[in-house]
């Protein structure tokens, strides 16, 4: 106990001569200390500090918001933007069409729908045209239509094809837009009655709307945009054929040609909790057309995960969301069964259209392409189309992780299945192993009988991934064959580290030994670090980026996808950031995401919210794709992981902490994967020289403690989340922690002294931190190890003014006085 006490005496006495007001620290362990002289000497500079500091808490509360809720809330408009309302059209392509099948009525009618010139809104509007005289008549139908067997272009339905219409119940009116060329032009505008006789309404085909024809009549069209709606209140709407229609006839207008167009026609039914993909890159006008409606795998993988990261309760239904559709899209592929998924699908609708059964299969998932208006031909690009293994394995990743945040088993079968296949497909036993990089092309059809094409290269990028995936794989399920094919895939990873030029290869050539040379991108390097668990020896890598993919350019610092320089990379930088949190370099993280932070607000082409691909377009990568300056979901995601400190591969979270010579007051908001105190202070090992916790329950021994020096007497073993410790800093050093959110996050907290951490990533003003125990506690009080003219900050609930302390922040240790027992819900 007189050793204890000696301690105890040592600490007091550190702290009282490293703090300008000594008797701030006194009455942190005296319970009966009265701090009034303090207030009262403190009153006419905190008054006023406190006041400016709450103005710019409202200032940020109501106007400003960081950029990591700028880029979730880009993310939730792209998710959203399709499921708000049923579109019918909006661009050509665009994810959220509906009745894509233009079918034509009468003659002498023409339909673009490629229009750039003058549109209402987007890229694109829908140009039409009637050149008919005396009793000519003619229209278009915008209806579902069918696409049958193997067929490769959906047609019309007229009313002879079963289930092939939408149910759209819920909606109430149907909105457009139109103008005319000249103005005067009279047109009739209406919706529904295929397979109707359209005065009557009387059904002429089987299969036929479930409304009769509901038309506006004719409408003399204004040379300006003006927006007409078709009520459908008691409308049946539960089988719709024909989204939209147009007609009109000679006589109507004068025996003179018209030219009018449509834009922007939508229901007003939202389906926002239905499983979907995110469209990947954000076009320009100007653009082709061929990433429209496209959603890379990958990229839904990772915004899945930067959502997980935010860890609320709204973010975890957009994961499951993501999540969901993943596995659907494994389970209804058009054609093949065995547990892969392509490389992209469709934003928009999740499901191919009611009617379209391609290979004879209904409701498989939409796959993406483009629309050749002129042609009236549907495209698809074979990379798209095909399966590469990084793309699964992400996948897996971001459905393990959604496991551990759900414990829902449909994502961890789904993991399983897409492991298999890897593992069935793509395994290789060729030179130093690994897995190859998966297949490209169609599936097998009449016009493509021979099918996919295996990829025989191996990439250093894809086995990385596929390491982590299988080794988490390993560790949710407990078998251990996940664990050999994961250290297969190491193996050949660590086999394209070059000893000598430190920094790894691209991979291989077909041959699946030659080293591919040609090559190197820059962010196996930083994934290398994220990934695997010899940092030491691969944070060679990092010094190879630095000295051949660093650019300054259009404004901006960060690093291209590849040593030629051409351009930054932005989804590469918010690589780099993260490497260096991992590395606990905090001046290079913090100098990238200011750097990042300004694209977000001023790079070309950005919303202000998303983060665009690169600086400029075209910037080159070794390989047969660039990059532009478009808004990009995967590169907004790595962004908000860089913003959180938030490793996506084992969806651990990092805090970087400044620890200053002298007494440091911190708490761990994180679960290490290694407890152990010196584990988790080993960045600073050397650094430090005894360690002090306070445990109120302990009422014989308050006090523990942890010598790094010292061969025995330590009673302090374990850092854990919910405490504060006491560390003395022999030098100033930067205390980087890794780990997982800790499942239970509130704290126990007894009357008396408390020395607690505050378990939240996420800052909060103090009388929110602790509204749980309000009326419970009577002062709060902590410790700025940075601020040298006044260590202690403190909050007392009860005091009008004097109060320094506003918020709780994760990192940060401190003491609360408790008046009763309570818990303490963060």
């Amino acid at each position: 106990m007189n050793r204890r006490i000696l301690n105890f005496g040592i600490i007091l006495a550190a702290i009282i001569a490293a703090t300008v007001v000594a008797p701030a620290v006194i009455s942190v362990f005296s319970s009966n200390f009265d701090t009034t002289g303090i207030q009262t000497a403190k009153a006419a500079s905190q008054e006023y500090s406190i006041k400016v500091q709450s103005e710019i808490v409202e200032e940020v509360a109501g106007e400003i918001k960081p950029p990591k809720e700028l880029a979730l809330e880009h993310l939730k408009e792209i998710m959203n933007k399709y499921h708000s309302s049923f579109d019918v059209y909006s661009d050509l392509s665009a994810a959220g069409n509906h009745f894509v099948v233009p079918a034509k009525m009468g003659n002498d009618a023409e339909i673009n729908l490629c229009h750039f010139e003058d549109t209402h809104s987007g890229d694109t509007c829908i140009e039409n045209k009637f050149n008919g005289i005396f009793s000519s008549w003619g229209g278009w139908y915008l209806m579902n239509g069918v696409l049958i067997g193997e067929e490769i272009q959906p047609k019309a339905n007229w009313g002879e094809y079963p289930d092939a219409g939408f149910n759209l119940i819920e909606a109430t009116k149907l909105s457009f837009w139109a103008r005319g060329k000249e103005g005067g032009e009279r047109v009739e505008f209406f919706a529904f009655g295929v397979g109707r006789d359209p005065n009557t309404g009387i059904t002429i085909a089987p299969y036929p709307d479930s409304s009769p024809k509901i038309s506006l009549g004719y409408i003399t069209l204004n040379r300006e945009w003006e927006q007409y709606t078709i009520d459908l209140n008691g409308v049946d709407l539960s089988y719709v054929l024909g989204g939209f229609g147009w007609v009109t006839n000679a006589a109507q207008n004068n025996n003179l040609p018209i030219t009018f167009y449509l834009d922007d026609i939508k229901y007003d039914k939202e389906h926002l909790d239905e499983p979907r993909f995110l469209v990947s890159f954000e076009l320009l006008p100007s653009d082709e057309p061929v990433l429209k409606n496209t959603a890379f795998v990958y990229d839904n993988a990772l915004v899945l995960l930067s959502f997980l990261s935010n860890h609320t309760e709204e973010d975890i239904e957009y994961a499951k969301l993501i999540g969901d559709a993943l596995v659907y899209a494994i389970n209804h592929d058009r054609y093949f069964t065995d547990g892969r998924l392509r490389n992209t699908y469709q934003g928009g609708d999740l499901k191919l259209f009611p009617g379209w059964e391609p290979h004879g299969k209904n409701d498989t998932v939409r796959m993406p392409g483009w629309m050749d208006a002129k042609n009236n031909t549907w495209h698809e690009d074979k990379s798209f189309v095909g399966t590469h293994t990084g793309n699964i394995a992400w996948s897996i990743i971001a459905l393990l992780s959604l496991y551990e945040e759900t414990h829902e088993e449909k994502y961890l079968t789904a993991s399983i299945r897409l492991g298999e296949w890897i593992e069935n497909e793509c395994r290789d036993d060729r030179g130093a192993g690994g897995y190859t990089g998966g297949y490209e092309g169609w599936e097998t059809t009449a016009n493509n009988p021979e099918g996919q094409t295996r990829i025989p290269w191996k990439a250093t990028e894809y086995n990385i991934d596929i390491y982590v995936a299988f080794s988490r794989l390993s560790e949710l399920t407990g078998d251990d064959v996940w664990r050999e094919r994961g250290l297969h895939a190491k193996d050949f990873v660590e086999a394209m580290w070059d000893v000598e030029e430190k920094h790894f290869w691209t991979g291989t050539l077909e041959d699946g030994v030659t080293i591919n040379k040609a090559n190197i991108p820059a962010d196996i390097h930083a994934w290398s670090l994220m990934a695997l668990e010899e940092i030491d020896k691969y944070r060679k890598g990092m010094n190879w980026v630095e000295n051949n993919c660093y650019v300054e350019v259009d404004g901006f610092k960060g690093f291209d996808f590849n040593n030629d320089t051409d351009g930054i990379w932005f989804e590469g930088t918010a690589h780099m950031i993260i490497a260096y949190q991992i590395l606990g370099d905090r001046t290079q993280s913090n100098l990238y995401l200011d750097e990042l932070r300004n694209a977000q607000k001023e790079a070309s082409n950005t919303n202000g919210k998303g983060l665009v691909a690169a600086s400029h377009d075209s910037v080159s990568t070794g390989f047969d794709w660039i990059y532009d300056a478009r808004l990009h979901t995967g590169a907004t995601a790595w962004f908000i992981f860089g913003e959180m400190g938030y490793n996506p591969y084992w969806t651990e979270e990092l805090i970087i902490m400044d620890m200053f010579r002298g007494w440091n007051l911190i708490s761990l908001p994180l679960m290490p994967d290694n407890s152990n105190i010196a584990s988790v202070l080993s960045p600073i090992s050397g650094n430090y020289s005894i360690v002090w916790a306070y445990n109120a329950s302990d009422t014989a021994d308050h006090w523990k403690k942890y010598d790094p020096t010292a061969p025995f007497g330590n009673d302090l073993k374990n850092l854990e989340p919910g405490n504060g410790y006491w560390i003395m800093m022999t030098s100033d050093d930067i205390l980087s922690i890794i780990g997982t959110i800790p499942e239970t996050v509130n704290v126990n907290l007894l009357t008396g002294w408390n020395l607690i951490g505050y378990n939240s990533f996420e800052s909060q003003p103090i009388t929110d931190a602790l509204s749980s125990i309000t009326g419970n506690y009577s002062i709060v009080w902590a410790y700025d190890a940075s601020d040298t003219g006044d260590h202690w900050k403190k909050y007392d609930p009860s005091a009008p003014f004097g109060n320094d302390l506003a918020n709780m922040e994760a990192g940060k240790g401190y003491w609360i006085m408790m008046t009763t027992d309570d818990i303490l819900e963060i």
